[in-house]
């Protein structure tokens, strides 16, 4: 499993917020300007709107680490996979984006939304049995051994998909808000990465999803003196048949709820839980590609996934980085029925940070 690169990062990552946070204990005793639970989660996307006139700047990380195979909720070993087929084993997987959050309200009613991303994935696989597997050519069984000997690693990089929205409000009381979320997916990420002999990689390390997708949510939120909560109903449905690649992802649906509690002014602990259920993939590449693992087979892919966040949000009230947000959270999970065999979840940490003007 690729840990040294995410060992180094999570401190940095958390030494990073430590110093935002240091001259909060600093900030002035009055009310606050801007309540840091005025934002949702850092794992929560289109979850606020703005006054009109007002932009919003923000960068958004999320890393994620996979360990272990599992069919359904069940763990599996190396000669489980044997048994049903493969000749190789995922080991470790690891996943990093990197968002550019970018709001512009053109109402107090309509605030629109542009995310652009970058990615980054590593796997880590070994060798069971034999090592021999097979390729698939555009037109058929190319009648080809992909030989494998021993482990080997390999990751992809690039420009992900694109995010473009606008977030309506419903209502504004005093007590709470609701708005609704019409976004959609660009396929500005590429489906075609290849490995070193030229096969397609596995559809889940390709960039993007390769079709325009339609991405409407619902979201809640209300407040009570310290205590505030919201809850997120959402959708991705692709709205193309496959990319140019042959596939499409499954339609993927998931609601979130959360409590937040602001324990001093410029600080709000949080709570949340997510359930996501996502189809397998429809399609089949339309060149040559492996089947010598479980990620290369589209049956292997979706499922449904209970998880759980905990985290922060801090909004210093004075000094420098006065109205500066930061929000910081982990993500670990319940419970977890995956269609067919695949590398299940381990951890992940999400972060935000934005500046509104």
């Amino acid at each position: 499993m690729h840990t040294s690169h995410n060992n180094h990062f999570r401190p940095a990552l958390l030494a990073t917020s430590i110093a935002l946070a240091a001259p909060l204990a600093g900030a002035h005793d009055g009310g606050p300007a801007i309540l840091p639970e005025g934002h949702a989660p850092a794992g929560v996307m289109a979850d606020h709107l703005h006054n009109q006139g007002e932009w919003m700047i923000g960068y958004r990380y999320m890393q994620e680490d996979y360990s272990d195979v599992y069919r359904g909720s069940h763990k599996v070993d190396a000669m489980d996979l044997q048994t049903a087929g493969y000749s190789m084993m995922p080991t470790g997987m690891s996943m990093e984006m990197h968002k550019l959050d970018i709001m512009y309200a053109v109402s107090d009613d309509l605030t629109l939304m542009f995310m652009p991303q970058t990615m980054h994935m590593d796997m880590s696989m070994e060798m069971i049995g034999d090592g021999h597997g097979h390729t698939e050519g555009a037109g058929g069984m190319a009648g080809m051994d992909n030989m494998h000997t021993g482990g080997h690693d390999h990751g992809v990089s690039g420009t992900g998909d694109t995010v473009i929205a606008g977030l309506f409000r419903l209502v504004d009381s005093s007590t709470y808000k609701l708005h609704a979320t019409l976004g959609a997916n660009a396929p500005t990420g590429s489906v075609e990465e290849k490995n070193a002999d030229g096969t397609f990689t596995h559809y889940g390390m390709q960039l993007g999803s390769g079709t325009w997708d339609l991405m409407p949510s619902v979201t809640y939120t209300g407040t009570l003196d310290r205590l505030s909560w919201g809850a997120q109903v959402s959708a991705r449905l692709p709205m193309e048949g496959e990319n140019d690649s042959g596939f499409a992802f499954g339609e993927r649906y998931g609601a979130t709820a959360w409590g937040a509690y602001r324990i001093v002014d410029w600080l709000s602990l949080s709570a949340r839980l997510e359930y996501s259920k996502e189809g397998d993939i429809n399609g089949h590449y339309n060149g040559p590609h492996n089947h010598a693992s479980p990620a290369d087979l589209q049956a292997n892919y979706g499922g449904e996934l209970l998880d759980y966040g905990i985290g922060f949000n801090t909004v210093p009230q004075g000094g420098p980085l006065a109205g500066v947000r930061l929000g910081l959270e982990w993500v670990g999970n319940l419970s977890a029925d995956y269609n067919g065999y695949q590398l299940a979840r381990e951890d992940g940490l999400n972060m935000s940070l934005s500046y509104a003007f």
